[in-house]
This record gives C-alpha cells, sequence and structure tokens, in this order.
C-alpha cells in the first residue's frame, strides 16, 4: 500500500498521509473545512465551514432590551 500525503483544499495545510478513501476536518480554525478525497479515484472535494450569524432583531439583553 502506498500512502499519499493529503492537503486542505481550503487553506492548504498537511492532514496527513492516506490510503484509500475518507473524511477528514481540517484542523485550522480559521478553515475548519472538510475534505473528502477518494484516492483511488483520484478525487478531492472540499466543503467549507459553515459560519452561523447571529441576528441582533431576535436577541435580547438580560435586562430585556430587544434590539432594533
Amino acid at each position: 500500500m502506498k500512502l499519499v500525503e493529503v492537503r486542505c483544499k481550503g487553506c492548504g495545510r498537511l492532514l496527513g498521509h492516506f490510503t484509500g478513501r475518507g473524511e477528514v476536518k481540517c484542523t485550522k480554525t480559521e478553515c475548519g473545512g472538510l475534505n473528502i478525497f477518494d484516492l483511488d479515484e483520484n478525487n478531492h472535494t472540499f466543503l467549507p465551514k459553515k459560519i452561523k450569524r447571529n441576528n441582533l432583531k431576535s436577541r435580547t439583553t438580560s435586562s430585556g432590551v430587544v434590539f432594533r
């Protein structure tokens, strides 16, 4: 079995040496994307990390003030 170096498609960080197929989440905090690869078919896809957005209109403070 030959191990192949796999790098993150989002930031280029080395994820490790693998054979076959798998899914590896990038450990870099700024990136955090999911790398899905199949080394037998030479396939490598990247799914970026989903960013949660806080909608200030739906939040209230501890004193009960509603953001507008």
